[in-house]
């Protein structure tokens, strides 16, 4: 199943017509995973609930199983389409793979009915695509041109100017065309007069058809051999493959005598140069003292070794030549010049997209990605050649994004001395750098990629002697091949990873990486906490049951109760956490406080949120102490609250788990003291929608919902009800996505307040005192509790 866009809009293989719904799925294709609002404001602006509508398209793209994927407040389409297909083959310089996808321009014929900005987008996107397909065709037109295929040239030349979709051609466009067409009699060429006269662009006489194979990337040493003064020499370096070769050759169209090195004979590879065989060196040193010759001599190492005894003589005695001698090595004689060929950089290659990602600048991988060979395949022999010790190592360079030498070593189980020397031979034939960094990364790739079951027990071998702090993704990607033995490392390796994505905020990233190996208590109860931590409970309570009785089990569970308003279970578990005056300690006191707000124990609350800061602080987690300070200050409402409130926001700032919360309690505070015009509105909606973001930015649903609820409430309060029934709305998708019925149920009362409907209203409370929780904090009736 494909998505087709290019003259049309459609799915391969199924027979779906609705346009909305396609026209969403091709956006999200090219634009990556959106946020669910973004969407809903960008396609249904006008709708009387966004949200809803996007929704419902959602809906009808059912029937399309596996095209999309609904998570944690984004949608991501997981369908291939010809449109990114195509793409990618541009950004790689396949040309005529590109083309063989583009049937027409995109979205052509759809007959929905856009708003302005989507409809920009279509047609952006559609001339984007098209100017790419122009260039494809151009780029083709001019390989075709190079060799002579005039057919075939002007063929894509003129596809190139009628591409479907694209706007007219571009001044260097129409010259591009004109190099091409306008030495012919070509139709076409009448056009492109008549549009150059438009545009005041002169056409000058078209240059002849450049050569076939042309040097790419050395203007720099071609101009130093080619400003040689007579009689010096220029000594070229470089590993195999690098290139020597094919700059010599390219002397040949200016004047240069280029011969190979020959073996065997005395003077073998001199002797083109006389019409008599040389007898001796000094009939070889005559030729050279020719002050209008220009000679270059391939690979030194291969000549015999009367020439090469002969041109040091040269040298030392200042020949009247000019002679270039490519060799492996650096200089064996005395000269002018040395000249060291390395790796082509990205600005050497910009005239051919996509080249250096492709070959790392390589000069043979370049050689095969121009002549249409896999460059992976290329390297492939090129590693088989040099041996094997040199293949199973740059694979497992290849395999780290930062090389780790001494990891790399013990996986390959070489002696350091054998790591230095094959590394050396890696670096000299330009493969890789001196610190063992890949320069061919993408054939790199391509080759790991067609030996998945060779390339997974490389990573294990390089988990296993990674460090803790990097071998996750080692372990991550050997993970059909672990050992009982293994264990231990990786989950030491997974919980350091999560707990940098978690510390940094990415909290989802965190859980998926222990979800992949929960073998103990300790990951189960690691990755229920986080879990907690975004409100993420549907889970915690079945996979922490079979845990061990712990302390820490007692604190997710007392947490987990107390979110579902079953005070008296929390209450339980909270009695056997023991007082260890540290981090313990602040759980249970924040525990019991928040309990005690919940059930109007205000003092109470007061009390055990100061010892929680003070545990908290004890045991350095300034995050859970902002956040304690956050409450507190809300309950206690004395001496400069608003600019205590700005100190612990900025300080949270750092502890982006708590940083919404706290944002969120610094808004309630100040939309309490609204009604005394000591802050504009706009400020406190400022702090409701940082706090929305924040909680979206760390996959917090709940907390999403509770923000969005609080910030209806602030304008239900205020008699601006169609802003706060948007929030409502909002805040109740948001919390049925988080599965919290509790949540759900107060957003309904708010509903029905706003709505007078007296009978639904009284239905949410008695159920919320059904439910142990009558303590209604964020019902509009009594929203004046401190978000916890």
């Amino acid at each position: 199943m494909k998505l087709l866009t290019f003259g049309g809009v459609s799915v391969e293989g199924v027979t779906f017509r609705r346009e909305k719904p396609l026209l969403l799925l091709a956006y999200l294709c090219l634009e990556g995973p959106q946020p669910r609002r973004r969407l809903a404001s960008l396609f249904w602006p006008d709708a009387a609930n966004p949200m809803n509508s996007l929704a419902q398209n959602l809906i009808r793209l059912r029937p399309l199983s596996g095209a999309v994927l609904e998570q944690a407040g984004r949608v991501e389409a997981l369908i291939p389409s010809d449109a990114q297909a195509f793409r990618d083959h541009c950004r790689a310089a396949r040309p005529a793979d590109a083309l063989t996808l583009y049937h027409g321009a995109f979205l052509d014929g759809l007959n929905a009915a856009l708003n302005p900005d989507l409809e920009e987008w279509l047609l952006d996107t559609r001339e984007t695509l098209a100017r790419e397909a122009r260039a494809a065709h151009l780029s083709l037109a001019e390989h075709r041109h190079a060799r002579s295929e005039h057919p075939q040239a002007h063929a894509h030349a003129t596809h190139a100017y009628h591409t479907p979709g694209a706007p007219p051609c571009d001044p260097e466009d129409l010259l591009r065309l004109w190099q091409i067409l306008g030495l012919s009699d070509h139709p076409l060429t009448l056009t492109l007069r008549r549009d150059a006269s438009e545009l005041g662009l002169t056409l000058h006489a078209p240059a002849p058809t450049p050569p076939t194979h042309t040097l790419i990337g050395r203007a720099t040493e071609l101009d130093i051999l080619n400003h040689l003064p007579a009689g010096q020499i220029a000594w070229i370096s470089g590993p195999p493959g690098i290139g020597k070769t094919a700059l010599i050759d390219s002397l040949a169209h200016t004047g240069w005598r280029v011969l190979p090195a020959r073996g065997g004979l005395p003077l073998a590879t001199l002797e083109p140069l006389s019409a008599h065989p040389l007898g001796s060196a000094a009939d070889a040193l005559n030729l050279l003292r020719d002050t209008r010759l220009k000679l270059a001599l391939d690979d030194w190492e291969d000549m015999d070794e009367t020439t090469r005894a002969t041109l040091t003589l040269a040298a030392r005695q200042h020949p009247g030549a000019t002679i270039a001698i490519t060799a492996r090595q650096p200089p064996a004689l005395p000269t002018h010049h040395h000249i060291p060929l390395h790796s082509l950089t990205e600005q050497d290659l910009q005239g051919h997209p996509g080249a250096h990602a492709a070959t790392g600048g390589h000069p043979t991988l370049l050689a095969s990605y121009l002549n249409g060979t896999p460059p992976d395949r290329t390297l492939d022999a090129h590693l088989t050649l040099l041996g094997p010790d040199h293949r199973r190592l740059f694979l497992a360079l290849a395999a780290q994004d930062t090389p780790n030498l001494g990891a790399t070593r013990a996986a390959l189980n070489l002696t350091p001395a054998t790591l230095a020397a094959t590394l050396d031979t890696l670096t000299r034939e330009g493969l890789t750098t001196s610190g063992g960094r890949v320069r061919a990364s993408t054939p790199a790739q391509h080759l790991l990629d067609t030996h998945p079951l060779d390339t997974a027990l490389t990573h294990l071998h390089l988990a296993r002697h990674h460090p803790t702090e990097t071998a996750w993704p080692h372990w991550l990607r050997a993970r059909d091949l672990w050992e009982p033995s293994d264990q231990e490392s990786i989950e030491n390796a997974a919980l350091f990873t999560a707990a940098k994505y978690y510390d940094n905020g990415n909290v989802n990233k965190a859980v998926k990486v222990l979800e992949n190996c929960l073998f103990s208590d300790e990951l189960r109860l690691v990755v229920s906490e986080y879990n907690l931590s975004i409100g993420a409970i549907e889970k915690i309570e079945a996979r922490v049951s079979c845990c061990a009785d712990s302390v820490r089990k007692f604190i997710v569970l007392a947490d987990l109760k107390y979110r579902i308003g079953l005070y008296d279970e929390a209450k339980l578990y909270i009695s056997r956490l023991p007082n260890d005056k540290g981090m313990v300690s602040g759980w249970k006191n924040m525990l019991v406080a928040h309990i005690s707000m919940r059930e109007y124990k205000l003092d109470i609350a007061k009390n055990y949120y100061s010892y929680a800061i003070s545990y908290f602080n004890a045991s350095k987690n300034t995050g859970m102490s902002l956040l304690c300070e956050s409450i507190l200050l809300r309950i206690e409402d004395n001496g400069d609250v608003r600019r205590k409130y700005s100190g612990i926001v900025e300080k949270s700032i750092h502890f982006p788990i708590q940083h919404p919360t706290i944002v969120l309690n610094n808004a309630e505070w100040l939309a309490s003291k609204y009604e005394e015009q000591t802050v504009e509105k706009e400020y406190i909606v400022n702090l409701y929608d940082c706090a929305i973001s924040k909680f979206d930015d760390i996959g917090h649903m709940t907390g999403v919902a509770s923000a969005l609820n609080s910030k209806g409430a602030f304008f239900h309060m205020r008699r601006m009800f169609s802003l706060a029934g948007k929030c409502y709305e909002d805040s109740l998708e948001f919390a049925s996505r988080a599965s919290n019925l509790r949540l759900q149920t107060i957003i309904r009362a708010n509903i029905a307040e706003l709505s007078n409907d007296e009978r639904e209203f009284k239905k949410t409370i008695d159920f919320l005192k059904h439910d142990s929780d009558n303590i209604l904090s964020s019902v509009i009736v009594s929203n004046k509790l401190p978000s916890q």
